[in-house]
């Protein structure tokens, strides 16, 4: 009997044509398989004028592709016991693929032909068109969305990458047409900067292989330049937005944060779940919502990405608390910089984190996103191998600095939406 691969050990070869290639081992047992296709193709890089095109383009690729229609896709999944889902942020898109372990070749080839040759048909794009005013609305309306949406345009200038949800404006959404998604999609789905991402027990020499049929089309002459990232803003006023109808207010804090990359990443990630991420054992649902009982909830968001990042901190209370819901935030936030966190404290959350691994690797999907995170940051092959040995070298003094420098208040922005 074989012994089972290890799912923590990706396989980053050689590019294929360049195309960059990362193939995971499913976990013991596992009966499915999972392909994605990362694109540089996020809302970082819609055009001027055209904000919204490559959420629309992602969105309107899965409907339907190569012969099948939106019906005759929807089937061959059906057929396949698969899935199609999406992911989008301001860097990226993605397509996942998902199903039984023994379809791999004809998902495979559905995922490609949804790359390579989405049908953009009319009536998918009038649906997506009526879809995304529905998200640019929610985003007026919801205080969760609409907090975030203006934290954006606080903290990032115009032209930022971040800047943006990529749900774009009404004006935008009307000059997005089918030429115009055509011509965003010939720029942007190509093998400059994309991976094909795979785990599966699929032997590897075989899996390289059949990627390389699949995505033989793709275009590998065309190069995507950096896209480029300014300055965020300085430290401004509070916003906030009376929405009508509503019972509650949202209280959102932030600013821009570290890049993956940074040499104090460890001790950032390990700073924010402290603060806000990790579930329950935060300190913001410990203080502001169990403790003191301020808020109907209260956590907190890191985003550190190739070219920069955020954080957000964040909670809902009644009208009449928001002021000091906002106050007991902020002075979360600054204790964390001010003061490092005890011995005991650090180790809870450091070892909550490390569990959270072994964990992931219990599904085929769970483990899927750790691969395709390693590819989208370009982490070394043996990167979640070695992850836990590096969260546990931090030092509570090297939290503390990390927080001053990516959890910065004096760079920050307050927003509050809702009855007030």
């Amino acid at each position: 009997m074989s012994t089972p691969r290890d799912p923590l050990a990706v396989e980053v070869p050689e590019t294929i044509d360049g195309l960059r290639v990362a193939l995971q081992p499913a976990p013991a047992l596992s009966a499915s398989v999972a392909i994605t296709f990362l694109a540089s193709a996020g809302s970082g890089r819609d055009p001027p004028g055209l904000e919204g095109a490559a959420r629309f383009t992602l969105e309107s690729a899965r409907a339907a592709a190569g012969p099948w229609r939106r019906v005759e896709l929807a089937r061959r999944l059906d057929r396949l016991g698969a899935a199609i889902t999406t992911h989008f942020g301001p860097e990226s898109s993605e397509v996942t693929v998902w199903g039984p372990a023994d379809a791999w070749e004809g998902l495979l080839e559905t995922l490609a032909r949804v790359v390579l040759e989405p049908r953009f048909d009319p009536e998918d794009i009038v649906k997506v068109r009526r879809e995304m005013a529905e998200r640019q609305l929610r985003e007026r309306t919801q205080p969760d969305q609409r907090a975030e949406l203006e934290l954006f345009h606080a903290i990032f200038p115009r032209g930022h990458p971040y800047r943006e949800t990529g749900a774009g404006s009404p004006r935008s959404l009307e000059r997005l047409d089918r030429e115009r998604i055509l011509r965003f999609h010939r720029r942007h789905y190509v093998a400059s900067e994309a991976w094909v991402v795979m785990t599966s027990n699929v032997p590897s020499d075989r899996a390289r292989r059949a990627i390389a049929r699949a995505f033989r089309d793709l275009d590998r002459r065309a190069r995507l330049n950096p896209v480029p990232v300014p300055p965020p803003r300085a430290h401004g006023p509070e916003v906030r937005v009376r929405i009508s109808g509503l019972t509650d207010v949202q209280v959102k804090i932030g600013g821009p944060s570290l890049p993956r990359s940074d040499p104090e990443y460890p001790a950032l990630e390990l700073a924010h779940e402290i603060l806000g991420g990790r579930p329950v054992l935060n300190r913001l649902f410990q203080n502001v919502r169990e403790k003191h009982g301020l808020a109907y909830h209260a956590s907190g968001d890191l985003e550190s990405m190739v070219g920069g990042g955020y954080w957000t901190v964040d909670a809902g209370s009644a009208p009449k608390n928001w002021e000091r819901t906002r106050d007991a935030l902020r002075a979360e936030v600054a204790r964390l910089a001010e003061h490092a966190p005890s011995c005991p404290e650090l180790d809870l959350i450091r070892e909550s984190a490390i569990g959270e691994i072994p964990l992931s690797l219990e599904t085929t999907l769970e483990a899927h996103d750790l691969a395709v995170d390693l590819a989208y940051h370009r982490l070394p092959p043996d990167f979640w191998k070695t992850w836990p040995s590096v969260l546990r070298r931090v030092r509570p003094d090297e939290v503390r600095a990390a927080a001053q420098r990516g959890l910065d208040l004096e760079r920050s922005r307050t927003i509050v939406v809702g009855a007030i």
